[in-house]
């Protein structure tokens, strides 16, 4: 079981794409930074649908994302999509058997 941390917006980097072609059905992805932007364009929705997606909540607010993550979170699987805090970052970086920053 491992967690997928991507950080870097999908439009600059193939962090992300790269990962979903190796990810687990067991696995999950947390992501920060610029990542948390791919939320916003529905074909990144639908490839994370039946992912265990974490997204940390601080990187949604320095963008000011939270209103437009709010609404995707509702379009999500609730058990599979996440917005986090830095200790529940922890928490699970400690639940996964390794964490893989891309």
């Amino acid at each position: 079981m491992i967690l997928h941390h991507i950080q870097t917006s999908v439009t600059t980097d193939n962090a992300l794409a790269t990962c979903l072609r190796f990810i687990h059905p067991s696995d999950s992805i947390i992501l920060a930074g610029d990542a948390v932007n791919c939320l916003l364009q529905m074909p990144w929705q639908h490839r994370l649908a039946s992912v265990n997606v974490f997204i940390l909540q601080d990187d949604v607010h320095a963008r000011g994302l939270q209103q437009h993550i709010e609404t995707i979170a509702t379009r999500m699987s609730p058990e599979l999509f996440h917005i986090i805090d830095y200790s529940s970052f922890v928490e699970q970086s400690l639940k996964h058997n390794k964490v893989i920053t891309w």
